[in-house]
């Protein structure tokens, strides 16, 4: 009966694998998309305040799962005394 529950075992770890896989692969590739798209940004920036206008720019996101992460790599002291920076560098 063990043999089963080592099967299962290694089916947990093997969907938990997997799983992450799969979610750093997303974040990757939501990544790539938005670099792509930074030179045709870029150049419309340029063309807006080259012809006198203001050029605003709002990226969005909720980066709950950055904080999380983020947070569980903070002893109590330091969650005490909050000082973090969420940026793109936290998905590389």
């Amino acid at each position: 009966m063990d043999r089963f529950a080592d099967k299962s075992l290694n089916a947990q770890a093997k969907g938990s694998a997997l799983s992450r896989f799969e979610s750093a692969k997303q974040r990757f590739f939501a990544q790539l998309l938005i670099a792509m798209k930074i030179p045709s940004l870029i150049e419309a920036i340029t063309s807006e305040v080259a012809a006198g206008h203001h050029a605003v720019v709002q990226l969005v996101t909720t980066a709950e799962a950055m904080l999380a992460r983020r947070l569980a790599t903070l002893s109590a002291d330091e969650r005490a005394q909050l000082d973090i920076e969420l940026s793109p560098r936290e998905y590389i």
